[in-house]
């Protein structure tokens, strides 16, 4: 497990270590200090691409969602997020993502992070 490097700070910082990788998808264990709202279940989910530049210092900006969901009524302070990297064009890349709640899925969608 390795700690993501995040500009964000508690309570804000919801994206907590990388769980595991296969291929272009990382699996990131997320927390909050309150039952997560739609909003910040994408927060975390894109504080979670961070594992994709593990050891390096590039800024990140969440410039477009698309098709976001809430599948299930969140219940808990702790999740996994699998994100995995669709497409990158020049500094944009496509990021696809499903938070878990155990092996319940519990939203989904895609967002676009501009790297700087």
């Amino acid at each position: 497990m390795s700690e993501l490097n995040l500009p964000h700070l508690d309570p804000i910082k919801f994206a907590k270590y990388i769980i595991s990788q296969d291929g272009d998808t990382y699996r990131v264990r997320i927390a909050f200090e309150t039952i997560p709202s739609l909003a910040m279940l994408v927060e975390a989910s894109a504080q979670s691409s961070a594992a994709f530049g593990a050891g390096e210092s590039k800024t990140g900006f969440l410039v477009t969602l698309k098709n976001i969901k809430m599948l299930e009524k969140p219940s808990s302070l702790e999740y996994d997020v699998e994100v995995t990297s669709e497409q990158q064009i020049d500094a944009l890349t496509y990021f696809s993502f499903e938070v878990y709640d155990k092996d319940l899925v519990v939203a989904s969608g895609v967002f676009i992070i501009a790297l700087q």
